[in-house]
């Protein structure tokens, strides 16, 4: 376990081009991620913190955008799944079983539909970070469906949640 863990596991989700043995194609990455956090109030902004070798760093990059979900404890093996999953040869919805919905503001972007809530937001910085890559993205939208127990990351497979 490391010292700075447990963390709270969104999905980010995201939409763009992406080469594909070569070939750019137009492509669906859903990413379980713990490095995030809020950086501004006002203007509302958001970081995430994604690993350089990730399919959706090049789908962020070339699509400006992405999406922070907020999910249910309930969701677990979803994130287990996705943790193990790569979008680069398969549709990643249908292959973790959720379905996604259209963006509120952002044109071609989408966040999942079951999500307690979401960020939808629109890079307006990028900075490496040795082996990672911090995204800051303006929040152009939120909205939080339901609150519910989150699913907080300890360490490889394991996951704990809030006692509420």
């Amino acid at each position: 376990m490391l010292i700075y863990n447990p963390r709270q596991t969104v999905l980010i989700t995201c939409r763009g081009k992406h080469a594909v043995v070569g070939k750019s194609e137009e492509k669906d990455d859903i990413v379980p991620l713990q490095w995030h956090s809020p950086v501004s109030s006002h203007p509302p902004m958001y970081s995430i913190v994604l690993n350089k070798d990730l399919m959706a760093v090049s789908i962020i990059r070339n699509s400006g955008c992405f999406v922070v979900n907020f999910i249910p404890f309930s969701m677990v093996n979803v994130i287990k799944s996705a943790m193990r999953t790569s979008g680069e040869f398969l549709e990643k919805c249908d292959a973790l079983g959720v379905h996604e919905v259209q963006c509120e503001k952002l044109v071609d972007c989408f966040k999942l539909k079951e999500a307690l809530g979401w960020l939808e937001c629109e890079v307006v910085e990028e900075k490496e970070l040795g082996d990672h890559v911090m995204f800051i993205g303006k929040v152009l939208s939120s909205y939080l469906d339901h609150d519910d127990k989150r699913p907080f990351h300890v360490d490889a497979d394991k996951f704990t949640t809030t006692l509420y």
